[in-house]
């Protein structure tokens, strides 16, 4: 009972046996939002609303909503930081099918659903009509025939088109409609400019307009289309010439150059060449991309009709960033992206679909990390992509919430210190100066055993700091912290320290093997059981290869069938875990006391009895020379003890009983019978030397 009844089964492990979150019926339940259904609106949102889970937590849960385009596989989601049933998507690709599914999120885990609707977004303004053209009709004086292309991203039915035009100096425009890509404009002055344009109109209203073009009403004068010559062409760039063949005046030209990346946009640039004739070099384009050109001429008459070239540049096409996006407070997203080095990228955002192609707010930079600054309250569409040296292709777009003032995530979340079963990690709160108790969820994420925990912490403090137990040495862990009402949440990955590397590792070498020895682990890792084991590996450095010799619960390692003229560095280390994900620290050993040849045990023989050649004959010469030093000592001790014997019996003396030497200089002295040696018996005259 270490914990009051309301806060079992909470989600919180509040006691250290975790005995208050076992047994719990939740763990069995599913949350499910019932009742989903949509509406859309004029301006092309969509709102969604639910029915809440019955005994879902309302105050520890929130919503997100899922959403993917009919065909496509991957779910893009939107976090609404809100545990409200109903949520809008202003993002949607408008006239699309979209599949779209909403999921509970509570602090222990989230709760998947398969459960989706099928809807349809309405219906966006169009893009303007393209390549539109102008001629005289020949048979009658006054008239203008029209033609253009449709717009390539229509964004619903185009229902009719809208064509205007306006005599030169009038302010005011006449207009006319068809259901067909081409018209005639009747009862026009003669001799006088005329300015048209079109654009297209779906049941969300009238698109853009196209560029306008100019025409005279000169009967009998035809106004040729330039001629466009590809002079050259790299991978970023074109070269290319334009000329008229007619009589008739040029003031210039205006080229534009279209390339698709995706299916969502045209992309198009547009050039004003003043001249009759002109070579022009577009750069800042991207290797083997497909490019159309179109131009048409200014003139004195009005504009010619228009001419159209193809080219591919050379060279490989870059890939596309990978971008991410994520929202850090009310008013800031952090984007990062992976891309080639050395450009430019162009960050683009907006808060709808149609916004984030036509008219985007954009920064610039060369790293591949940016924070930006947006609106509160609002849903962003983000894309990245370079931006120079070359137009490179965009990223996929990344939808992100901002997150709301009571929805903050706490702040500066960092390790102070960590070891082999601990972590200290301290953070700020998401306000300066929180005048009541702020409950946090602190959710350890266990990335090797792929297991989770939650714990629950109190505290007033504007600073926090909270030691999380019990962890695994060279585990790896994500820790995830966040407000008990499910605030966005700040999170961290943390490595323990591993076990420490095996004392003493020696090697003792035998004949055909070495022996490695090492002290254990246990001695001095309280966290280590025998029963878990060593591994060995091997570092051959002359083949630059390392082998993984085995395993072993002894504190020893045998060695064998190792090659001459190698050096290897053995290592030791606690059992790896999980595949080689948890591992302790290794302790190294370098060996190479081998000699050189082909084989060991050959080797070694060799080596035996080339000692043996040599000591043998020594011994054997020693052996000899002291067996005749020793024959020749005792002949000479014979030999020196019978003269000695024959000496002393010839100065024996039967009276005195002794026998008598003496030197030369003795001769004469008054105590001749003084005997020097003694001893010898009357019967056995006998010399003890």
């Amino acid at each position: 009972a270490c914990i009051l009844l309301p806060e079992r089964c909470d989600g919180y492990l509040d006691c250290s046996d975790s005995s208050d979150e076992r047994n719990c019926t939740d763990d069995t339940i599913v949350y499910k939002v019932q009742n989903l259904q949509w509406t859309a609106d004029f301006s092309g949102d969509v709102t969604l609303t639910w029915a809440r889970p019955k005994r879902m937590s309302s105050s520890s849960c929130v919503y997100n909503i899922y959403y993917r385009m009919v065909g496509e596989s991957i779910w893009k989601v939107l976090e609404t930081h809100s545990n409200k049933t109903n949520g809008v998507l202003k993002v949607l690709k408008p006239d699309c099918s979209y599949q779209v599914k909403v999921q509970v999120q509570c602090l222990s885990r989230v709760y998947n659903t398969n459960d989706f609707i099928t809807l349809r977004a309405p219906e966006g303004l169009p893009d303007a009509p393209l390549n539109l053209q102008l001629s005289l009709k020949r048979e009658a004086e006054g008239v203008v025939l029209g033609w253009w292309s449709p717009p390539v991203n229509a964004h619903g039915l185009i229902r009719e088109f809208i064509v205007e035009y306006s005599s030169s100096g009038s302010k005011e425009w006449s207009s006319l409609r068809t259901t067909k890509n081409y018209t005639e404009i009747k009862n026009l002055q003669v001799n006088t400019l005329y300015t048209v344009r079109v654009a297209a109109v779906t049941s969300r209203g009238v698109g853009n307009w196209s560029e306008s073009k100019s025409i005279t009403t000169v009967k009998g004068k035809v106004i040729p289309p330039p001629v466009i010559h590809i002079e050259s062409y790299t991978e970023d760039s074109v070269s290319f010439s334009l000329k008229m063949t007619t009589n008739i005046k040029v003031s210039g030209y205006v080229v534009n150059i279209y390339w698709t990346f995706d299916s969502h946009r045209q992309e198009q640039r547009t050039l004003v060449i003043e001249g009759e004739k002109s070579i022009q070099k577009v750069a800042n384009l991207t290797a083997h991309t497909p490019y159309e050109i179109s131009a048409w001429a200014k003139t004195e008459l009005g504009d010619s009709p228009l001419s159209f070239v193809h080219v591919v540049t050379s060279g490989t096409r870059p890939v596309s960033p990978s971008l991410k996006a994520k929202a850090i407070n009310q008013t800031a997203v952090e984007c990062s992206w992976t891309g080639p080095r050395n450009v430019i990228y162009g960050i683009f955002y907006a808060t709808s679909f149609l916004e984030l192609y036509r008219s985007p707010h954009n920064s610039t930079t060369s790293a591949h990390n940016a924070t930006v600054l947006v609106q509160r309250d609002e849903q962003y569409l983000f894309l990245v992509r370079v931006v120079s040296p070359y137009q490179g292709p965009p990223s996929d777009s990344v939808v992100v919430k901002m997150i709301p003032d009571n929805r903050l995530p706490p702040r500066h979340l960092h390790a102070v210190r960590t070891g082999k079963t601990f972590a200290v990690i301290k953070w700020e709160s998401p306000y300066d100066s929180p005048d009541q108790d702020m409950l946090y969820a602190v959710a350890v994420k266990d990335l090797v055993r792929k297991t989770d925990k939650i714990y629950k912490v109190k505290s007033r403090n504007s600073t926090v700091e909270y030691t999380i137990k019990k962890l695994e040495p060279g585990g790896k862990y994500h820790v995830i912290v966040q407000l008990g009402n499910m605030s966005k949440e700040s999170s961290m990955k943390i490595n323990t320290v591993p076990l420490s590397a095996p004392d003493a590792l020696k090697i003792i070498t035998e004949n055909d093997h070495i022996l490695l020895f090492w002290k254990s682990l246990a001695l001095k890792e309280s966290n280590f059981n025998e029963s878990r084991g060593y591994e060995i590996h091997m570092f051959d450095s002359l083949m630059n290869i390392t082998a993984y010799l085995g395993n072993t619960t002894e504190n020893f390692f045998k060695v064998s069938n190792l090659k001459m003229g190698h050096n290897y560095s053995f290592s030791v280390q606690a059992r790896c875990l999980y595949g080689g994900q948890m591992c302790g620290e290794p302790a190294t050993l370098l060996y190479d006391e081998l000699g050189t040849g082909k084989d060991p045990l050959a080797t070694k023989s060799g080596q035996a009895t080339d000692v043996a050649a040599i000591v043998v004959p020594v011994l054997f010469l020693l052996l000899v020379t002291l067996g005749i030093g020793f024959v020749v000592l005792y002949m000479r001790h014979r030999r020196l003890q019978s003269s000695f014997t024959a000496f002393a019996n010839s100065h024996y003396s039967s009276r005195l009983g002794s026998a008598i030497f003496s030197s030369g200089d003795d001769l004469g002295d008054e105590d001749d019978e003084a005997p020097m040696i003694t001893g010898f018996s009357d019967d056995v005259p006998m010399v003890i030397a």
